[in-house]
């Protein structure tokens, strides 16, 4: 996930959708002071992975340890990994998104692979937070500011519902579209605006709840397509998200998209050569992070400017490259695959 900030100002009763528009490909060479640095794992582990990053350039995600088990890790802004527990009993875990003030959500996870949306507050053990009734699946996605959580909950039959958490913790449903079935919330900004997807008719449609509650259909699918998700909104309520056809994963292939805060819709362009993008962050610039591919290729992890512009990341690794979060500092996260196949968590600054 994602997701990431989900974060991100016309907050009508509805959204004006455009048709979408495709922007040319223009490619800006990566800066020759990009880096890109493999942030390790915590020790005896051999993968990880970077999910979301905070202003001040703490990062979250998961490690596997000596033992082999795949938990829920932090690096501080120097790089230093720190393991951020699991709940009594749990065996496993991830972390999602930190926010500016340490908060950090992700899942908890038993060993009978239940797993439970948790939060972890500075210096504290993780609280999990409230599910359905019956639920073995929850997980928390994103943290605004003011501690404000969204994920989702999944009912006994793993029908995931959106939901959004309190500070106290409470939680409270998000409702899919009229006619929806299942629903997930990635994001939240500090405006309280929420995007995720709803399920009609057993397909995803990006959504947008207003800070009441209500959804919004964001549209948001392409010619060829039939399903679409939003990933992350930024502040100023710009989001990116995907349009892909279902079942068919990045195989469709993915292709991502960004909607204006007036809600109309461009098609981000993928690198020359390539016919698939995913995007998975944005930040109050406009700039927006996630991978270029072509199906059974390599992965290039990217950045999109705010004119659509694309900068390839992965020049600056020997194997794939993937992005998931960008802060407002233009420090990116995600994955590098070694030469030996391994998964390493990322990070790209300039």
């Amino acid at each position: 996930m994602r997701l990431s900030p989900l974060s991100r100002a016309v907050r009508g009763a509805g959204l004006v959708l455009g048709t979408a528009t495709l922007l040319a490909a223009t490619v800006l060479p990566a800066h020759a002071a990009v880096t890109v640095t493999d942030l390790g794992t915590l020790p005896g582990g051999t993968s990880s992975l970077a999910y979301g990053i905070s202003p001040h350039g703490v990062t979250v995600g998961f490690s596997d340890n000596a033992q082999g088990a795949t938990r829920p890790v932090r690096w501080s802004a120097n790089g230093t990994v720190s393991d951020l527990g699991t709940l009594p009993g749990d065996v496993g875990g991830s972390a999602f998104i930190v926010n500016d003030s340490g908060v950090t959500v992700g899942k908890s996870v038993g060993a009978d692979k239940s797993e439970h949306a948790v939060v972890w507050r500075q210096g504290a053990a993780p609280t999990q937070l409230q599910a359905l009734p019956g639920s073995v699946k929850s997980r928390a996605y994103a943290v605004n500011s003011f501690g404000d959580i969204v994920g989702f909950s999944a009912t006994p039959e793993n029908v995931y519902k959106a939901m959004r958490w309190t500070l106290n913790g409470n939680a409270v449903p998000l409702p899919p579209l009229a006619g929806g079935t299942a629903s997930s919330a990635g994001s939240i900004n500090n405006l309280g605006t929420t995007v995720g997807y709803s399920v009609q008719n057993g397909f995803q449609n990006a959504v947008r709840w207003n800070p009441d509650g209500t959804p919004v259909a964001l549209g948001g699918i392409l010619p060829g397509d039939d399903s679409s998700q939003a990933s992350w909104i930024n502040d100023f309520g710009v989001v990116v998200g995907n349009s892909f056809k279902a079942g068919k994963f990045y195989d469709g292939p993915y292709h991502a998209v960004r909607w204006n805060r007036q809600g109309q819709m461009t098609a981000l362009s993928p690198l020359p050569g390539h016919t698939g993008t995913a995007v998975y962050g944005i930040n109050n610039h406009g700039v927006a992070a996630g991978f270029s591919y072509s199906p059974g290729g390599v992965y290039h992890a990217v950045t999109w400017d705010e004119n659509g512009a694309v900068t390839d990341l992965g020049v600056a690794w020997n194997g794939a490259t993937e992005a998931y979060a960008v802060n407002d500092a233009g420090t990116v996260v995600g994955s590098v695959t070694t030469p030996a196949g391994v998964l390493r968590a990322a990070r790209w600054r300039s």
